[in-house]
């Protein structure tokens, strides 16, 4: 009973942000452009890196039929530009990643060509920080020089006390509880 009820406790890794030469908002959920937006603000991070994630199936189906829908780094830059976070402090990574292990590979390519960069502020959802900061740390073991600490938006919406109450939280807990599992039981990247 006490691994239910704190699930949602246990998954939420609570960080301060830090200072880093990158911020890089993962795929997922709009939010995370609203955070980075105001961790750009407060000074913690001079440019914002969106990553490119797979088309849904669903909206894959649209394209095809000439139906327009945003992409999901679109509506993430129009969230960073509306909120004056200059364009040229936002680039673009990845091409279609279907995963945070597939994010972190993509950035990995990413830091091969900018040297320069030491420190990484992966910003993402509570229930997901503490995750993609270990997925992240593995995948980019190559750079033992690069600093690496994830934050989770405030603005996300996810209901830690309760969370089995609220639809989209519990949802949240259980995806991510088995996410949670295939990484600890996966032994290739």
């Amino acid at each position: 009973m006490f691994c239910f009820v704190y699930a949602a406790s246990l998954l939420v890794g609570e960080t301060a942000p830090k200072q880093a030469d990158v911020g890089i908002v993962l795929a997922g959920d709009f939010s995370r452009a609203l955070y980075a937006s105001d961790l750009y603000h407060r000074g913690f991070i001079p440019k914002v890196w969106l990553s490119r994630p797979e088309r849904e199936r669903p909206l894959r189906q649209l394209d095809a039929l000439g139906v327009p829908y945003p992409r999901q780094e679109e509506v993430s830059r129009a969230v960073l530009l509306r909120k004056e976070v200059p364009a040229d402090r936002i680039e673009l990574f990845g091409h279609g990643v279907a995963s945070t292990i597939e994010e972190a590979r993509a950035v990995a390519e990413f830091l091969g060509q900018r040297p320069d960069i030491r420190s990484l502020l992966l910003i993402t959802s509570r229930f997901h920080a503490r995750r993609a900061e270990a997925i992240f740390r593995t995948i980019l073991q190559a750079y033992p020089h690069l600093e690496i600490h994830a934050v989770g938006s405030p603005y996300d919406g996810f209901v830690v006390d309760h969370w089995w109450k609220d639809r989209d939280s519990a949802r949240q807990v259980v995806l991510e509880t088995a996410k949670w599992l295939l990484f600890w039981v996966s032994t290739e990247f």
